[in-house]
């Protein structure tokens, strides 16, 4: 057909070789720029097509790297498409990686998975099984190009406008004003973030809020939450602000002081029916109170000590049933409808038992008051004590207490436990 058949491996043309086992592929170390290796079937390829099959699957005079994918299952059409670009001296044994253009079919799930996957991989193409025939019949290859969708709009929890360093640091410092303590109350609420908006309308200072809306910074935090946090932790620690100063959330302002109403004076019936705790007679209470009035008192001013109100024993005040009895049948009637000059009854004998039998149980001494007081003032200001290691370490209060039992009642160690528990959580890197 005019061809020239050389014995020796020529500087120019072509070289014939069986390409179809891995070891004959190694013939491929032969190829340069001008001198290219195809399968020995290329001359009847020729013949068949009727026309001379140019080296189309070229770049820079090496053969092009080129994946057919397992997907293709066909046996008969994966050959067929070897020799098609062997004849076009392309190199259609590369790896996945190696590859410069993977060819998948187009109908299946794997081929949108490779676009999905090599989308952003620069010089790397997914190309369908029509592309080989395409660029044999145009005598050139092309590419598909990557071609990005109008999405309509923003997506879902997308900001209108992106959020800088300078607005988290702006908004963390909000947060750690209003909020410093998360174990206080959670850091999502709308409210938190609709004040914000509303600042800047009388606080010029407050202008850089109108960059977003108060949803996009409340999604900007939740979106962010273990990152954000870090910085406002390190905001507080810099302030050292009390929990629940002015102007945090759940600072409240005490209730004004109510003018106390005066005391109506009692008739002489309710001053003969009052009593005196600890007291077995009935009077006006004494101008110098004992040991139970004084604990009495104590109990009163201070709320944490109303758990002694269990030890005291209060004497039954000697309030005679007789007052109340009615006459029922022929019984005698009861004394408070007989008149002041007439004659008592004889008093029943079991009644009279029942009232010797009585013994006035002891006063509470100095000395008990004493201890008892000094027990419920120990146990208030151990409360305090573990609710301040939970709010410096940020732990509730009946973790610190759980602890503190286990450990025997040691509170230099609890506290000592938990702030190392909170500096090793602190440490700890973000999994996002």
């Amino acid at each position: 057909l005019g061809g020239e058949i050389d014995a020796n491996v020529p500087d120019k043309g072509y070289v014939l070789a069986d390409l179809h086992n891995p070891q004959s592929q190694q013939i491929f170390q032969l190829f340069t720029p001008e001198r290219w290796v195809v399968p020995l079937t290329f001359v009847e390829a020729c013949k068949a097509a009727g026309v001379y099959i140019k080296p189309i699957f070229l770049e820079e005079g090496v053969p092009m790297p080129i994946h057919v994918h397992e997907s293709i299952a066909n046996l008969k059409f994966r050959e067929a498409l070897y020799e098609k670009i062997l004849f076009c001296t392309g190199f259609p044994y590369a790896t996945l990686d190696s590859a410069r253009v993977i060819i998948a079919d187009s109908k299946t799930s794997v081929f949108s998975a490779l676009v999905k996957h090599y989308q952003l991989t620069p010089h790397k193409y997914i190309e369908s099984l029509e592309w080989v025939d395409k660029c044999i019949e145009r005598q050139e290859v092309s590419f598909t190009p990557h071609v990005f969708k109008n999405p309509g709009g923003r997506r879902a929890g997308e900001e209108r406008t992106q959020f800088t360093e300078e607005d988290e640091r702006k908004l963390c410092e909000w947060i750690a004003a209003k909020i410093p303590f998360k174990s206080t109350g959670g850091r999502t609420g709308n409210k938190l973030y609709q004040q914000l908006c509303e600042m800047q309308r009388n606080h010029p200072e407050y202008a850089w809020v109108t960059r977003h809306t108060w949803q996009s910074w409340r999604e900007r935090y939740k979106k962010n939450a273990v990152r954000l946090d870090k910085i406002v932790d390190n905001i507080v620690s810099t302030t050292k602000p009390n929990q629940g100063e002015k102007w945090q959330y759940g600072y409240v302002r005490q209730d004004d002081d109510k003018p106390r109403k005066k005391r109506k004076h009692s008739s002489k019936h309710e001053v003969e029916q009052e009593f005196v705790v600890g007291s077995s007679g009935a009077g006006k209470k004494p101008a110098h109170p004992g040991p139970t009035e004084q604990l009495s008192q104590a109990i009163s001013a201070n709320s944490s000590l109303g758990q002694l109100a269990g030890i005291l024993r209060l004497a039954p005040p000697e309030n005679g049933e007789d007052e109340w009895k009615i006459k029922i049948g022929n019984d005698l009637a009861p004394s408070w409808t007989k008149s002041k000059g007439s004659s008592e009854p004889e008093e029943d004998p079991d009644t009279k038992r029942a009232k010797s039998e009585y013994v006035e149980p002891p006063a509470m001494t100095d000395d008990t008051l004493q201890l008892a007081i000094r027990a419920a003032v120990a146990g208030h200001v151990l409360d305090q004590n573990l609710s301040e290691i939970a709010q410096q370490s940020r732990f509730t209060v009946e973790e610190v207490r759980e602890y503190y039992d286990k450990c025997g009642g040691d509170l230099e160690r609890t506290s000592r436990r938990f702030h190392k528990m909170r500096e090793h959580l602190n440490a700890l890197p973000d999994e996002e």
